[in-house]
């Protein structure tokens, strides 16, 4: 259809995913970045959107006058709230930009769920310690940066003395990460009700208000890790997971996501039980594990969520969607047997990266559908700890359980050691 699909700071491997899928509607990418460069083929726009979003429209509208952009997508937590600017300055937009602000900010996003009747965790939310009601603080308790992703700087906390060692680390994210992605202040943090069960997230493609794909996994990073973090280690593709549970999940997301205004395009949401009741703890305008998780579901399910997904942006109407993405909603079934799986490997040590040695050898394992390295020698590496807000290495793949084969949590472990960095 000779259109432009702007993608805003994306990382490699989903912009390498989404120029197949512009490529079979006739439109093509536009990759614009302050930094980054973009994959082979793809062209590209060095502007930083944050700066000016109205400004970087009228560039990129400049860029591809030939062929006008049709939309803009982002699947990096930071640029959400710009995303949504550019495309409103674009004429593309496809949600209100209150929306993807609530998104993007955990305090608004419950005030907002709270309001809707939205089953949500009870919390309060500060912008520093001298706002935070110590003595209305029940432990066990999670705090929480309003503004963060990928778990970062969450933690359990049994006392007022961890929570407020807690605060001061979630302080210091804002006034670094946070505040580099734009956000005033950093946006303060959340203390919340602990909750004790099952946690499960759900990603969601939207088309006209209605949801058209739902993946739901299951979050089974304690099978991983342990202690007070909540490091997102582990998601499964639970086949067993009991039909009246799977149902309960994905009608809360779907109700979290309506309230907070979203109609279009990706979401994730994350919901966790407490004495058999469902929570919702968050959402976000964007894929979940940056769009890893899709391709989990095209190799489990069959499903194509990222062609999905690129459709919900671009058509018309629902009439247009539903008639152009049928093929990438037909729908297989997991093998009772087989657990697939989502793994975001811990590593050891930090520094500058010489090499990444492994990853050829954790590729050619059978369980292996894919393995991301995110980062390569030359570049930085934070220690493995709570306020780390990147991913170091994701591995998807399958897992069966048979006599005398390795446990799930020993085939991980035994990837964790065959790739190894060297500073």
């Amino acid at each position: 259809m000779n259109r432009t699909f702007v993608c805003v700071e994306t990382s490699g491997h989903v912009t390498r995913a989404l120029e197949p899928v512009a490529a079979a509607e006739g439109d093509r990418l536009l990759f614009v970045s302050a930094r980054a460069e973009p994959p082979a083929g793809v062209r590209s726009l060095r502007i930083d959107v944050r700066e000016d979003p109205r400004r970087a429209a009228e560039a990129i509208a400049e860029a591809c006058a030939d062929a006008p952009a049709v939309a803009a997508f982002t699947n990096q937590e930071p640029y959400v709230i710009t995303t949504a600017e550019l495309a409103e300055a674009l004429g593309v937009g496809r949600n209100p930009l209150a929306s993807a602000s609530a998104a993007r900010d955990k305090a608004r996003m419950k005030e907002v769920w709270q309001a809707a009747g939205v089953s949500t965790p009870r919390g309060t939310h500060a912008t520093s310690r001298a706002g935070l009601d110590l003595a209305g603080v029940v432990y066990p308790a999670i705090v929480k940066p309003t503004h963060g992703f990928a778990s970062c700087g969450v933690r359990r906390v049994e006392s007022e003395d961890e929570l407020l060692a807690q605060v001061r680390k979630i302080a210091l994210l804002n006034a670094t990460t946070m505040a580099q992605g734009g956000v005033p202040g950093g946006g303060g943090f959340l203390v919340e009700q602990c909750l004790e069960g099952r946690e499960f997230s759900v990603d969601t493609v939207w088309s006209d208000g209605r949801p058209a794909v739902d993946l739901l996994m299951t979050n089974r990073s304690d099978l991983v890790s342990s202690g007070p973090y909540f490091p997102d280690r582990l998601y499964v593709l639970d086949p067993a997971l009991p039909q009246e549970v799977r149902r309960a999940v994905v009608d809360l997301t779907h109700d979290a996501v309506r309230a907070l205004g979203i109609s279009h395009g990706p979401t994730h949401t994350e919901v966790r039980f407490h004495d058999g009741t469902p929570y919702v703890l968050e959402a976000a305008a964007r894929p979940g594990a940056g769009g890893v998780f899709y391709d989990l579901a095209r190799h489990a399910l069959g499903v194509d969520p990222m062609r999905a997904m690129y459709l919900s942006l671009v058509c018309e109407d629902r009439e247009e969607f539903e008639r152009r993405a049928e093929p990438a909603l037909r729908e297989s079934h997991v093998p009772g047997d087989t657990s697939y799986f989502w793994f975001n490997v811990p590593h050891r040590g930090s520094g500058i990266i010489r090499a990444v040695e492994g990853l050829d050898e954790v590729r050619d394992r059978a369980e292996v559908l894919l393995c991301v390295c995110f980062k390569e020698p030359g570049q930085r590496l934070h220690p493995d700890g709570d306020l780390i807000s990147d991913y170091f290495c994701n591995i998807m793949g399958r897992h069966r359980e048979v006599p005398g084969g390795p446990s799930l949590s020993e085939l991980l472990k035994s990837f964790e050691e065959t790739i190894e960095i060297v500073y």
